[in-house]
């Protein structure tokens, strides 16, 4: 699936599509045999035509392998939605469309299907968590998840029997019968040298102070640092109660800690075992029987595990009562125009986004969830599609025409003066000619003067930043207005 999303983004990755065409995606068991990549190798020899182009521009009955014909237009309707969805349902999509987990579930052995589904499951859970679902971009997606930035996906807890070995923090989100919590009782840890103190409260918009502390012991500690390091030990201890709630609750039977007597005694009610052992009501467990002192039968002498050394605790948690409350309605408040014309704008900006390559028009649902997040009435969504549609079908429409592009992306970051702008399209011309387009609501020709000249130096910040990446190669800059005219600057 990481390859399918690359190809689909960057679709001259002709080993990534070996891979997916290689997959239960497209054909039972191992997906398309070697004779059909080969066959795709072969037409692709003398030409620099990727995989990916010649799957959507070779006819389907050109193919001599039956299974080749209906990869391109499966591809191209993907890719679709790769760009004009967020990732995670881009992939939801696609899973429905190619009953992804039912076909590779089919193709794995018994023993793996249940691992196959926990993955791909988890791969749509990452999706949706990835940078915290804010600017998150299938290309940044692979990026993560091939760099290993991704955690693992959690395993269900095994059946039948079977012990799984967890840290607490890996048992999140999952239940068993029985837990076991090892190593309750463990000593305090040492005092941490090397390392960086950051005193930055969530409310304040920069750090209070930042300190280097070649150790953590009280001694050696400034005192400027003092009441800065208090804080960070309440919250390192605020952290150690939140794992134990976490161990506490991932078994629904039966909880059983154990713990040995520390080289070095804990501070009176510090770790785990010295916490629960006043509340909880100890069961004497049966007496484990230890081997004679003869020794066993290979001539060897052991020690019995005196029964006083294993607990096991009955623990009741309080659960807190249901509060119900009506709500208070809250009208919403009525926007000024100005901030009106900016939500238009967005929901403008947020339709062109979404174009695809000929694409004549937006989908109905394009046009229902643009006025939707901008808080838009019909009537005003409407106005927000009719600006976007005079901009996709005016002067500048070959700028969503495949016969005309040849690579494209919405939103582009750029650095500039140490902020982080957005160019609202880069798209690089068959002629090899950079674009670099920027949406306006009102024409640029007929602004005031001082506004032009703001709306031309944020335009040419953009080109800079495209020839700085760019060396050597064209580039032009241009603005796109909601009349449908281009106004070419450079």
């Amino acid at each position: 699936m990481i390859a399918l999303l690359d190809v689909l983004v960057s679709t001259g990755h002709d080993l990534s599509l070996a891979r997916v065409l290689r997959s239960p995606l497209f054909g039972p068991g191992a997906g398309l045999d070697d004779a059909a990549l080969l066959e795709i190798a072969a037409r692709q020899r003398g030409g620099r035509q990727a995989w990916f182009d010649l799957l959507q521009t070779t006819p389907a009955t050109a193919w001599t392998h039956a299974g080749l014909g209906d990869v391109g237009p499966c591809l191209r309707r993907w890719q679709h939605w790769v760009r004009t969805l967020p990732p995670h349902d881009a992939l939801d999509a696609i899973y429905a469309d190619g009953d992804v987990v039912a076909r590779c579930m089919a193709a794995a052995p018994p023993h793996l299907r249940a691992r196959v589904q926990t993955h791909l499951r988890a791969l749509l859970e990452a999706a949706l968590q990835f940078d915290g679902g804010r600017y998150a971009t299938p290309y940044a997606l692979v990026r993560a998840v091939r760099a290993g930035k991704l955690p693992a996906p959690a395993q269900p807890m095994p059946e039948g029997g079977a012990v799984r070995l967890l840290t607490v923090h890996g048992a999140k989100g999952l239940e068993a019968e029985k837990v076991l919590i090892l190593d309750t009782d463990t000593p305090p840890q040492r005092a941490q040298t090397m390392s960086v103190l950051l005193d930055w409260p969530g409310e304040a918009s920069a750090p209070r102070s930042f300190v280097f502390l070649a150790s953590e012991k009280e001694e050696r500690l400034p005192p400027s640092a003092r009441e800065v390091y208090a804080r960070e030990q309440g919250a390192r201890a605020r952290e150690e109660l939140n794992m134990l709630y976490v161990a506490l609750t991932r078994a629904r039977a039966q909880l059983v800690f154990s713990a040995v007597q520390p080289h070095q005694q804990n501070p009176e009610g510090r770790s785990w075992w010295q916490r629960l052992s006043p509340v909880c009501a100890r069961l004497e467990p049966e007496a484990i029987q230890a081997p004679s002192e003869g020794g066993d039968e290979r001539g060897g002498t052991g020690r019995g595990v005196s029964a006083a050394q294993i607990g096991l605790s009955d623990i009741v948690l309080q659960v807190l009562p249901e509060v119900w409350f009506d709500p208070v309605p809250v009208s919403a408040p009525q926007a000024p125009e100005d901030t009106l014309a900016a939500r238009l704008g967005s929901a403008m900006h947020r339709l062109l986004e979404w174009a695809a390559l000929d694409a004549p028009d937006f989908s109905a649902a394009q046009m229902e969830r643009a006025g939707a997040e901008q808080g838009l009435a019909p009537s005003q969504t409407g106005q927000a599609v009719t600006r976007a549609q005079r901009i996709l079908q005016g002067e500048g429409a070959w700028a969503w025409r495949s016969t005309d592009v040849a690579w494209w992306a919405n939103e582009v970051p750029v650095m500039i003066d140490g902020q982080v702008r957005r160019i609202d399209r880069l798209l690089r011309h068959r002629d090899g000619t950079w674009w670099v387009l920027d949406y306006k609501s009102a024409s640029y020709a007929q602004a005031a003067a001082v506004t032009r000249e703001q709306m031309l130096a944020q335009l040419r910040a953009y080109g800079d930043a495209v020839r700085l990446a760019c060396p050597g190669q064209a580039v032009r800059i241009a603005f796109l207005d909601a009349q449908g005219r281009v106004d070419v600057v450079e």
